[in-house]
């Protein structure tokens, strides 16, 4: 498929909707000057214009460029709207329309006339044209078709759609036709048939005359003309092949009539009629009486208003017969009644008002130098309306997001009815739900496929990206794109485009080299990135991969060894691609700079934190001197899912199935001690046991063993037994309830219970709980509840609790206050929470510079203390721009941040510590701020030896948290600086708060 057919549907919906804007406004502007009518039409025209342009449609292009062209005059009172000027303009948009037709069809949008209908618009803009009004334009006249031959021979109520034009190369005929028996009203008949006529040539004389063929109740039925066209014999034998015409003769004249007496005669006065109409309620079809009478006066003269709208009167069953016409005509008041009499018109009254005279030497058109132009608008010539059907409609997300729920809830109660239907054996309930499990299904499936969107809608934003990049590093990239028409859905795509984007800015910044540098290594000066999408199996894979500098597995670990996140016997050992998970640690890097593009390694934490909240995994593989490639494992879908449920201590909990790699008897593997954890060993494979007793508690029986399976790790948890599968909806965690490691999610089966969704990737990554709990305290590395105890002090998993909550009650109170502040929405998360000796701080705190503001805390407690928030240095000017309304990052820090930072340091201080007040009944409030910027660990000793803290700092808390914004994420710290008498205060007022709640 082209790129052009590609998006050739799109287009023709767009084409249309801007098309019905131009033409319903030229309609309003038609009633009087109105700008806002304007403006909407040439914004119309331009968007069209503009679309076209792109997609190589230059005949549309041309005529939309013309249409501006004359609208502009409007809108600058260079030109006065009239009636000719929009029927100009209509016949413009009408041939917009045919071309859009022809494109839908799957042609090039050719129009053959287009560089008529261009000249046509631009006389107007021609100094000293007439504007008042226009040449009638000579029709192109169409070939006329057969009647169809299969029996259905004719329409009586819709004649050809035949353009009238009595100039040039008439013929006269004479025409004979004889009206079926079993017609039952011959005179409507016979009239429908006349207007046909009339609507390809003009009918000289007729026997019998009109008003008896109209009202005579006589009327045989047998009717013989004098009739001029030239519109050819097949157009004839076309209107009078209908089924209710018995027979015809029709006689051609081989003389044609004198062009010169052709000429319309030179109206000398206008007069406009008001006419009002009401068809007798006897009527068998008011409708078609009515369009009659319409055809009657549109051939007097012209009809600039009709009440009710013209499609009312034609089609809608509500119409009551009752019509208000204004008629311009230079035929006198008498005509018009003539056609207003009759025993089908219950009322009518004309009210005439004169107009300004018609110079017959200005409206006479000059035959050499009219334009024909097919499909012409003429007054007299109403527009034939083609029926098409609705292929595309806009519909709002919210809308479909509702839709999608309701489909879950379906899917919910299903599984409720099944559970029903089991539980009391009902044969026809399970034959009625085998029916609607179907039908549910069905409405799954389709919903889902909704709401599935190509990756395109996000991949064609980034080689405008690539190309801004690579020029200003000055390297030559060739960006490959592949595997856009992917699809995903709209909850999966929606977090999709801030983790890709990073990923491509690192291979840019850090992962292509200069050329010079590759063509020193032996590579091509241009590299190469790669972006390609594709489905395997039940998921979306991503890859984006460059053929730069790849990755520096030893540097890897040297930094590691650096930031203590490994020793060195650990760093001996490791593989290459556990080095590369170290990128993923918050903060990590191994660029020698950070730049404004990115920093290879610096945020990847993020990303992988985004796709695991899509319930994707990221990989990362690397050669050094060959280049980097990022993998990223995604769902097609987050919705609905099929899961193993199982229970854990009598608990119920869910699997999705995809991580579900096997279930087996206990008994047949036992559990055997591998070091200082468990395991098993499974047909010669040893698989890892994590245990899930920080959620569910130690089971007492144990029968089932599940073995997990995330990419390519592997790990087992026991079970008491398993239920079985079942397709649930998947809900993420409430923002009140927060975070929970190891859960994705909620699902509510058919018996309401609400039931936990494993975390698979956050168990085998963690590792669960290979050990059991000791009593009373323990000295751990990470708790379940991501509190850090790296110390000597020993805290119980309640405290951690209270910690935890203490600090999401803190985050959540400076989220609000900065929120309401900044007038922008701020959220804040403590993702970890560090109970760490001072000595070991700096294990957790970047060596580069930052900004701390200092806060004493005081009130009614035990000891002294002190609050500071820590900002490194590449996050300064990101936060204070948010504060003070600035965009530009490349600028020197000044008084004005410094004053921001002082700003948000009393916010975020005095929500903490309200958080601790609130929660352990105790007063705290800060002091006022003092600031510093300075390397940490140099400023906080420095802090201590000047604040002359009494008591000696053995333990702090530091609170690690993020801050985002629309357009930031900034990562700070909040530091927990207590003397020992405080800090043994706060644990003793948690530990009564535990024993009050507990």
């Amino acid at each position: 498929m082209s790129d052009l057919d590609a998006y050739r549907s799109l287009f023709v919906a767009e084409s249309r909707e801007n098309l019905e804007g131009i033409v319903s406004n030229l309609l309003i502007l038609e009633k009087g000057t109105d700008s806002h009518a304007i403006d909407e039409i040439f914004r119309s025209a331009h968007s069209l214009k503009g679309m076209s342009a792109s997609m190589g449609f230059m005949h549309m292009e041309e005529i939309c460029h013309a249409l501006e062209d004359v609208l502009s005059q409007i809108r600058s009172g260079g030109l006065e709207v009239t009636q000719s000027l929009i029927d100009d303009l209509l016949g413009g948009a009408d041939d917009i329309e045919l071309m859009i037709d022809e494109i839908e069809a799957g042609g090039d949008g050719q129009l053959e006339h287009k560089d008529q209908r261009v000249k046509s618009l631009k006389c107007w803009l021609l100094p000293g044209e007439k504007k008042s009004e226009v040449v009638k334009p000579a029709s192109h006249i169409p070939k006329a078709t057969k009647p169809d031959s299969s029996g259905l021979t004719g329409d009586m109520y819709e004649g050809p759609a035949y353009e009238q034009d009595y100039g040039t190369g008439c013929l006269w005929y004479s025409l004979s036709f004889s009206l079926a028996d079993n017609v039952d009203n011959k005179n409507l008949r016979g009239m429908l048939i006349l207007q046909n006529l009339e609507s390809i040539g003009e009918i000289i004389s007729s026997s019998p005359e009109r008003n008896v063929i109209e009202d005579d109740e006589n009327f045989s039925g047998d009717v013989n003309l004098e009739f001029r066209t030239n519109a050819g014999t097949a157009a004839i034998e076309t209107i009078l092949g209908v089924s209710d015409i018995k027979s015809q003769i029709i006689t051609g004249l081989t003389k044609p009539e004198d062009e010169s007496s052709s000429l319309p005669t030179p109206l000398k006065k206008g007069v406009r009629y008001e006419i009002h109409v009401e068809i007798s309620p006897s009527v068998d079809s008011r409708n078609l009486r009515s369009m009659l009478l319409l055809q009657n006066l549109e051939a007097i003269g012209t009809i600039s208003d009709i009440s009710p709208k013209r499609e009312i009167i034609e089609d809608s069953n509500s119409y009551n017969g009752v019509m208000d016409v204004l008629l311009s005509t230079a035929e006198p008041k008498e005509k018009i009644l003539t056609l207003l009499t009759g025993s089908d018109i219950k009322f009518h009254s004309v009210k005439e008002e004169e107009l300004e005279d018609l110079k017959a030497s200005e409206d006479v058109p000059d035959i050499s130098e009219s334009i024909s132009l097919p499909g012409s608008r003429t007054p007299s010539t109403g527009k034939v309306e083609k029926k098409r059907e609705v292929k595309n409609i806009r519909v709002d997300i919210d809308r479909l997001d509702h839709m999608m729920n309701l489909v879950e809830d379906l899917v919910i109660n299903r599984g409720r009815l099944e559970q029903i239907a089991q539980q009391y054996s009902i044969k026809e309930l399970d034959e009625t739900l085998n029916m609607v499990g179907r039908s549910v299904s069905d409405l799954q499936v389709m919903m889902m496929d909704i709401r599935m969107i190509p990756l395109n809608h996000i991949f064609n934003r980034f080689p405008r990206t690539v190309r801004d990049i690579a020029s200003k590093e000055g390297k030559e990239v060739e960006f490959v794109v592949e595997g856009g028409d992917t699809e995903l859905d709209r909850s999966v795509m929606d977090g999709l485009n801030d983790p890709l984007l990073h990923l491509i800015r690192n291979a840019l910044d850090h992962g292509i080299e200069p050329p010079e540098v590759r063509t020193a290594n032996g590579k091509s000066p241009k590299g190469r990135l790669k972006l390609s999408a594709a489905r395997d199996k039940d998921n979306v894979i991503i890859v984006i991969e460059d053929d730069g500098g790849g990755m520096d597995v030893d540097k890897i670990k040297n930094k590691a060894l650096e930031r203590g996140l490994i020793t060195e016997e650990i760093a001996a050992s490791i593989s290459d691609q556990d080095a590369f998970d170290l990128l993923f640690q918050p903060g990590f890097s191994t660029a020698e700079k950070i730049t404004d593009i990115s920093g290879r390694g610096v945020g990847l934490d993020v990303v992988r934190t985004i796709i695991a909240s899509l319930q994707g995994t990221i990989k990362l593989e690397s050669i050094l001197g060959q280049g980097s490639k990022f993998e990223l494992v995604l769902p097609p879908t987050m919705a609905i899912v099929m899961v193993m449920m199982i229970r854990i201590n009598g608990k119920r909990c869910a699997i999705p199935i995809t991580n579900v790699a096997e279930v087996a008897s206990l008994a047949a593997f036992p559990i055997q001690n591998i070091g200082n954890g468990e395991g098993l060993l499974m047909r010669d494979e040893i698989i890892v046991l994590y245990r899930l007793d920080d959620m569910f508690g130690r089971s007492k029986s144990e029968e089932v063993i599940v073995v997990l399976q995330n990419g390519n790790r592997k790990g087992a948890i026991i079970a008491d037994l398993i239920e079985g599968q079942q397709e649930v909806v998947i809900k993420p965690l409430s923002k009140f309830v927060g975070t929970c490691d190891g859960v994705s999610g909620v699902t509510i089966p058919g018996d309401g219970e609400v039931v936990p969704v494993i975390d698979v990737k956050a168990v085998l990554r963690e590792g669960g709980q290979k050990t059991g709990r000791k009593s009373g305290g323990v000295r751990v590395k990470k708790m379940i509840n991501n509190v850090v105890a790296d110390g000597n002090l020993v805290i119980s998993e309640q405290q951690a609790d209270e910690l935890r909550e203490l600090g999401n009650i803190g985050a959540a109170h400076a989220a609000t206050t900065l929120s309401t502040i900044l007038g922008t929405m701020i959220q804040i998360r403590v993702p970890e929470i560090i109970l760490v000796g001072l000595a070991n701080l700096r294990n957790y705190l970047d060596d580069e510079i930052a900004a701390l503001t200092v806060f004493k805390i005081q009130g009614q407690i035990k000891g002294e203390g002190y609050l500071i928030l820590h900002i490194p240095e590449a996050s300064i000017i990101p936060l204070t721009n948010i504060m003070i309304g600035l965009t530009e990052t490349d600028r020197e820090i000044d008084d004005m941040d410094r004053s921001a930072i002082n700003e948000i340091g009393n916010i975020m201080s005095s929500s903490f510590l309200d958080a601790c007040a609130t929660l352990l009944n105790i007063i705290m409030i800060p002091s006022p701020p003092s600031m510093v910027i300075d390397m940490p660990h140099a400023a906080l000793e420095s802090i201590i030896a000047t604040q002359e803290i009494n008591e000696n700092v053995d333990e702090v808390v530091l609170f690690k948290t993020e801050l985002t914004c629309a357009t930031h994420e900034i990562k700070a710290n909040i530091i927990l600086l207590p003397s020992k008498p405080l800090l043994a205060e706060i644990f003793a007022r948690m530990d009564n708060v535990i024993a009050t709640s507990g």
